[in-house]
């Protein structure tokens, strides 16, 4: 028997793919989605953000933000999530895929938080990694970057017959553990590039949503709280080592955007 939040989210993703099949989908309502997905994701990492700002942007729409340099990092997010959508026939997960986006993401300098290396743009890092925690935490020390040439061809190779097992009426089958796994392991765990993990992480959920018959959802995150209690819920993954809470955070506040979706006015 599945958890609640987990068949809510069954029941959720079946009513909108019969009030919205993915074959009658306009460019409005796709777009939309993608938008929507982009700031939520882009979110984490920029406070500057603002959601009717950036939204308008995205629409090639008149806006008064200032901070360019924000909106130029999620009109990257966007079109790279189109374009995924564009050719979802042909996506695969693979290392040349994983590192195609990180390049068309990160190939300027103000798209990084660090000192910009062109040299580390579509490649895996060359130094290690610190996940800073403190004060509140120990500091999370990713995988050695000398390791990531023979960890990661195994990890995206054992993923990828995982999501061939996909059942979402098997709670360990299910999309969103299949996810959770993901997300855990390449951001909290490998964490394979100097710059720019998590967008490429939430971009790679999105494109797998699509191609298991799920709009790209992710959390709403528009407010600090928001961004925040993500955040508290990777860090309890670690704390209690288990994928478990992000499962559950994940399936809840997605069930919650497609609810809203749902209940729209066509």
């Amino acid at each position: 028997m599945l958890p609640h939040y987990l068949e809510a989210f069954n029941i959720a993703l079946q009513q909108f793919k019969e009030r919205f099949p993915a074959s009658k989908w306009d460019n409005a309502l796709r777009l939309s989605l993608v938008n929507d997905f982009t700031f939520f994701s882009s979110r984490v990492e920029d406070d500057k953000l603002k959601y009717g700002d950036t939204i308008r942007f995205l629409n090639n729409e008149i806006t008064h933000a200032a901070n360019l340099v924000s909106l130029m990092n999620v009109s990257s997010h966007q079109e790279v999530l189109k374009s995924l959508l564009e050719h979802l026939h042909s996506f695969q997960l693979t290392e040349d895929t994983i590192k195609g986006i990180h390049k068309a993401l990160m190939n300027f300098p103000f798209a990084w938080e660090r000192p910009f290396n062109p040299d580390l743009v579509g490649e895996y890092r060359n130094e290690s990694v610190v996940g800073w925690r403190e004060p509140f935490e120990e500091n999370k020390e990713y995988v050695p970057h000398y390791n990531l040439k023979v960890i990661m061809p195994t990890f995206v190779d054992q993923f990828c017959h995982k999501l061939e097992d996909i059942d979402n009426k098997i709670e360990e089958k299910h999309l969103i553990v299949r996810l959770a796994e993901f997300h855990n392991l390449f951001l909290n765990t490998y964490h394979p590039f100097a710059d720019g993990n998590g967008r490429v992480c939430r971009i790679l959920l999105g494109a797998v949503m699509m191609k298991h018959d799920c709009p790209p959802v992710f959390p709403k995150i528009i407010e600090q709280g928001d961004k925040f209690r993500y955040i508290n819920t990777i860090i309890e993954c670690e704390k209690t080592k288990s994928n478990s809470p992000l499962v559950q955070y994940f399936a809840e506040e997605m069930t919650r955007y497609l609810e809203t979706r749902n209940a729209s006015i066509l």
